[in-house]
């Protein structure tokens, strides 16, 4: 950000005015401090879409940091609007799976956000929690940035999850803990290490758990192989799902394969001290 303060000051003044409806000429730190943030926010929307080249005007056109401020704000408010229009055709056929968390999350919180949302004064808060864990790691995203690939993560979660029969989804929740319905759990993960973990032993995707045989397989391939090894192998198992189920679909196979490090830590943590079923629907 090439602005200096002194470019940003006159911009916080104009939103103060228009915070107070011009009946005063002061704030408190606090909320000068805040309307700040918006204007910093803004102007980061502009440059990072301008980055990304995305057709907009050049840097160079630009004069003063209220253009930028202003076209960055106009970013904001169409991204919300196309945020919004995912939401809704995501929560079509929304699925939860009894999930208690998944389902407070979607269901409940994130018409809040759009309902609420402080595009002018205060664009940088997202004003939810986001309890329900993505894959996906957030950091230090907010604002409209962070429910935008909030709403993407779950969007590409519900397409992997319809392809899949309710009975079978819930099977492995429910082996994962019987107390599935109250966690805060992924529920694409532990779907997903399923499928993979029956493509090791050999197994259809049923729900008639690992037989003595089946178990064996999955044991001897993790004894066999180290985890760097195993991690490789399920992101190449992900590639034929997404073949087979998804066409392709690149997006959908990079969002899964990000819990392939954390899943062959604990697949070969789980078979080299005896607990498989802590990770798979053995029962």
């Amino acid at each position: 950000m090439n602005f200096k303060t002194e470019d940003l000051l006159p911009l916080v003044g104009e939103l103060a005015a228009k915070y107070t409806s011009k009946e005063s000429t002061s704030i408190t730190y606090e909320k000068a401090r805040q309307l700040m943030e918006a204007v910093l926010y803004c102007i980061r929307e502009y440059e990072d879409q301008d980055l990304e080249g995305g057709g907009l005007i050049t840097r160079g056109d630009l004069t003063d940091a209220k253009n930028a401020y202003n076209m960055g704000y106009e970013m904001v408010v169409q991204k919300t609007k196309d945020t919004k229009i995912q939401y809704n055709e995501m929560m079509e056929e929304f699925h939860s799976y009894g999930n208690r968390c998944y389902y407070e999350t979607f269901v409940k919180g994130i018409p809040g956000f759009f309902l609420y949302y402080d595009f002018r004064f205060q664009p940088q808060n997202h004003i939810l929690t986001l309890d329900y864990p993505v894959l996906f790691p957030m950091g230090n995203l907010c604002g409209i940035n962070a429910i935008q690939i909030y709403v993407d993560c779950v969007y590409l979660e519900q397409l992997f999850l319809r392809k899949l029969p309710e009975e079978y989804i819930r099977h492995v929740l429910t082996a994962y803990s019987g107390d599935c319905d109250e966690l805060i759990i992924n529920v694409a993960a532990i779907t997903v290490r399923n499928i993979l973990g029956g493509w090791i032993a050999g197994k259809e995707i049923n729900t008639r758990g690992y037989t003595k045989k089946e178990q064996e397989r999955v044991k001897e391939y993790v004894y066999r192989n180290s985890r760097e090894v195993i991690e490789v192998a399920l992101k190449e198992g992900i590639f034929k799902l997404m073949d087979v189920l998804f066409a392709g679909n690149e997006e959908l196979g990079n969002y899964l394969m990000s819990d392939m490090h954390d899943f062959s830590f604990e697949l070969k943590n789980a078979v080299e001290n005896g607990c498989l079923e802590s990770v798979l629907a053995i029962t």
